[in-house]
């Protein structure tokens, strides 16, 4: 018999570790398949339940059992995946947080599903329309912690995690990664996140180029009465020195801007660098237009 797989409801719950495969594989070879696969009775022929049972017993050809379910959409079924697993598989308490997580988001919509559906009949049957839908267990933060038994910080932490980073959220669903280190902000992305990081590189150029030195400041008033060829012969060395240090700032200007396009966000943001082209801010319309717009860098401290 040949069954269908919905990827769809195959993501809803994590993947078995190679380790729970293994012995699962070992299990249904000593002793068959004991626990039949569930189908969705509406769309004959799809899994709904026993996606890596289907798999060994293909793999090892041994025949297996199915029962129907019925279900009357996919979010029903989803739901149904969620609170069926989250208290059947040895999970940690990481991975029972996502997924009592998604069964509080899953609740919402199946509700919405449902009131759709009702909207729906009561356009097309005007007139009072009896619900016999079964009702929808609570799904505040409140009632799944009490269902849960799970920390509210930690369904908040999980909560948190797939709005701002999927891809880690997958990963603790895995079990690959805990919540912790998981919602734990990378020193990296804390530092390059942090106006000041970039405000403190700013006032340090801004101290040796924009005349802060009382040096440069002294030189810049010598009279003539105080000219000698010693003199003469130390400010072209400064100018040959201030040249380089010119030449070597236009290079990073140039290598910055390279990341800037490199990590633009928008394409728009890509040709909006590849046009400034400057090497000198003060005769670039764009960076004029950022410099306006800006006040990282302090320009009390410009020269």
């Amino acid at each position: 018999m040949s069954l269908q797989i919905n990827p769809d409801l195959q993501a809803v719950v994590a993947p078995l570790t190679p380790e729970e495969y293994d012995q699962l594989k070992e299990n249904i070879r000593k002793d068959g398949l004991l626990e039949p696969i569930a189908l969705w009775e509406e769309q004959s022929g799809t899994i709904v339940d026993g996606h890596n049972r289907y798999a060994i017993c293909q793999e090892l050809g041994i025949g297996f059992k199915t029962k129907a379910l019925s279900f009357p959409n996919i979010e029903a079924v989803k739901l149904w995946i969620l609170e069926h697993q989250v208290g059947r598989r040895n999970l940690t308490d990481d991975q029972r947080a996502i997924i009592w997580n998604d069964i509080r988001e899953q609740r919402a919509a199946v509700s919405r599903a449902a009131a759709i559906v009702k909207a729906r009949d009561a356009k097309v049957n005007p007139g009072p329309v009896e619900d016999n839908a079964s009702p929808t267990k609570p799904r505040t933060m409140a009632a799944v912690v009490a269902e849960s038994k799970i920390p509210e910080r930690a369904l908040r932490k999980a909560q948190k995690l797939k709005q701002t980073n999927p891809d880690l959220y997958e990963r603790v669903r895995s079990g690959t990664v805990t919540l912790r280190e998981a919602s734990k902000p990378k020193k990296s992305d804390k530092k390059f996140t942090e106006k000041d990081y970039y405000a403190r590189i700013g006032r340090g150029l801004a101290a040796s180029f924009s005349g802060v030195d009382p040096r440069l400041k002294e030189l810049l008033a010598i009279k003539k009465t105080e000219w000698t060829p010693q003199a003469d012969e130390g400010i072209r060395c400064l100018l040959l020195n201030l040249k380089d240090v010119t030449k070597k700032a236009n290079g990073y200007a140039t290598k910055l801007k390279a990341v800037l396009r490199k990590n633009a966000a928008t394409p728009s943001d890509r040709r909006r660098y590849e046009n400034c082209e400057c090497d000198d801010a003060d005769q670039c319309a764009l960076c004029e237009d950022y410099e306006k717009r800006t006040s990282i860098y302090e320009p009390e401290l410009r020269a």
